[in-house]
């Protein structure tokens, strides 16, 4: 073939406007109901139903494995991992939730709806311009409905193990019970995550986002949960509580993310005015520079008769 074929983007469509205006120099216009392969959809909100099941389905799975790794890590009576020093479990578990999100986002479900897992990274693309106010409240309602499926998939496994760390609830350690000082550390977490998604999202090599943010969770879980518990996400904390009853600094927990993803973006903000954002935390090819300047085309050379 003498022509060059358009390459699709990460959604398996053949263009959007915002990749056609980004090539003619244009800002993008806000961000609209996409096409997708494969026929029609059930759309609720404006989006794919399959978008918000994906983020209840890899809420789920997060929580699920956070519960599995603390219920192995945490407990008292120095069973399984339990005896190993502070440092040393925490790092398990922040291995396994960061782990979690990384493998959740390269899956097909993870592609559709771009592997959020969290409010305040919805939060963050809705303030930037890239996620819809009501999208927002359906990624919303999805991750916290997921956060309690699997928390009750964690006791229904795992039963005395989970409950015996009070259903993985995180809470601040011994010392640091302060709300003033889990507010300042979910929110400064937050948005140290958030800074490096963005920065992340920025560059024209995607790929390695997963990797990287699994390494950043995995850092601030090990540095700051014997402090503040390291949440930074309030559907990694909704259904413990939830299951367990206990509702202690549960507004902390819920909203001092939600305010650090308000201070990443104010904070981001000029560096990125006018970028075209994309939702999807990782996909290949779906980031502005990609839309703006389009990879050449790579052509074999034509191998040689023997």
């Amino acid at each position: 073939m003498t022509g060059a074929r358009r390459r699709p983007d990460a959604s398996g469509a053949a263009d959007t406007p915002a990749a056609a205006a980004g090539r003619r120099g244009e800002r993008p216009g806000p961000p609209g109901p996409q096409p997708h392969a494969g026929g029609a959809r059930w759309v609720v909100l404006g989006r794919p139903l399959s978008s918000y099941l994906a983020e209840a389905l890899g809420s789920a799975w997060l929580v699920l494995a956070a519960l599995t790794a603390v219920s192995l890590t945490m407990r008292a009576d120095g069973g399984y991992l339990s005896s190993w020093p502070t440092a040393a479990r925490l790092a398990v578990v922040g291995a396994t939730v960061g782990g979690s999100v990384a493998v959740f986002s390269l899956t097909p479900p993870g592609k559709e709806s771009g592997a959020h897992l969290n409010p305040a990274i919805s939060l963050f693309m809705t303030v930037r311009g890239a996620l819809g106010v009501v999208d927002l409240l359906g990624y919303g309602v999805s991750q916290l409905a997921g956060s309690v499926l699997g928390a009750l998939l964690a006791r229904g496994l795992w039963g005395e193990r989970v409950t015996a760390v009070h259903d993985g609830l995180i809470q601040p350690g011994a010392g640091w019970d302060g709300s003033a000082v889990v507010v300042l550390g979910e929110l400064l977490s937050t948005a140290v995550l958030l800074w490096v998604l963005a920065a992340m999202t920025a560059r024209p090599r995607p790929r390695s986002t997963p990797w990287v943010l699994a390494a950043v969770i995995c850092a601030l879980i090990t540095t700051t949960g014997a402090r503040t518990g390291a949440s930074f996400n309030p559907a990694r904390n909704f259904g413990p509580h939830v299951m367990s009853g206990d509702y202690h600094l549960f507004w902390a927990y819920m909203l001092a993310p939600l305010a650090g993803a308000l201070v990443a973006a104010a904070a981001w903000a000029p560096f990125t005015a006018r970028r075209a954002w994309t939702h999807r935390v990782c996909c290949e090819r779906d980031i502005h520079r990609y839309h703006q300047f389009p990879p050449l085309a790579r052509h074999r050379l034509p191998s040689s008769p023997r």
